[in-house]
């Protein structure tokens, strides 16, 4: 399997797709500085007027990146090579599980964390947000990251081809975005982990006060989280990946990849 993982990730960093994925969260990145003093901007002021925009960074690019290192090898028959060259079945697909689960994750943090990075080093971290709180939602916001590649795993070996899982898992995203927004305003119904992409807003949404700090009023933003929330968010991802991973080994192990 590490001559496969070595193939594949020569593959991914050779691929001009790889990097065309990018322009989505660079592009979402330059949006979030619009009228935005850099001078000025902290850290945690820039993780609070982001928002639950930093939900949309890793939904777009796990699409993009994931779905392409999963499903590009249907196209050429790399897989059924793999196979006949020795490899056990679930070596040439968890291969695959492990080189998108790494490049999407890193990747993700990578846009996420470097603008935060970059204000915390220029203007300071700043009294927005607690900075301990902060990282624990980055370190939750692994789960429902994990659990979005394995459900592009399990699309990709259903439908076997990268471009009709592009199209399917933007249809789904796009439909995943619209139902907590339908039954909020509908039903008075709030979703939060039950879907990765709510969880991942969920993670980005704070509730906010005014305070009094060195003399100034300035906008508090609440980082604590439920312990319902933690178990929730942990629990429900791990479960989702595990199944889907499962039934995407299985469907795998039966098809047919010539």
């Amino acid at each position: 399997m590490r001559n496969i993982i070595k193939a594949l990730t020569y593959q991914t960093r050779t691929d001009n797709v790889t990097y065309y994925s990018m322009l989505i969260p660079f592009f979402l990145i330059v949006m979030s500085l619009v009228d935005v003093d850099i001078t000025e901007i902290t850290g945690s002021m820039f993780i609070a007027s982001v928002g639950d925009g930093f939900a949309l960074l890793p939904i777009f690019l796990i699409l993009m990146l994931g779905v392409r290192i999963l499903g590009w090898d249907y196209a050429d028959k790399t897989m059924n090579y793999e196979i006949l060259s020795g490899h056990h079945r679930r070596e040439v697909y968890f291969a695959r599980v492990i080189v998108s689960h790494i490049w999407c994750i890193v990747f993700c943090f990578g846009f996420m964390l470097l603008p935060v990075i970059v204000f915390t080093a220029i203007n300071g971290w700043g009294v927005t947000m607690d900075p301990g709180g902060m990282a624990l939602r980055f370190a939750l916001a692994i789960f429902p990251m994990i659990r979005m590649v394995c459900q592009y795993v399990l699309l990709v070996f259903i439908v076997k081809s990268s471009y009709v899982a592009w199209a399917a898992g933007y249809l789904l995203s796009m439909f995943s975005m619209l139902i907590p927004i339908l039954f909020d305003e509908l039903l008075s119904y709030k979703f939060t982990y039950q879907l990765a992409s709510s969880n991942l807003m969920q993670l980005f949404t704070f509730n906010q006060s005014m305070g009094y700090v060195n003399g100034e009023d300035v906008t508090i933003c609440h980082t604590e989280l439920e312990p319902s929330v933690i178990i929730g968010t942990i629990g429900v991802s791990l479960a989702v990946s595990i199944i889907c991973l499962a039934l995407g080994y299985l469907i795998f192990r039966k098809s047919d990849v010539n």
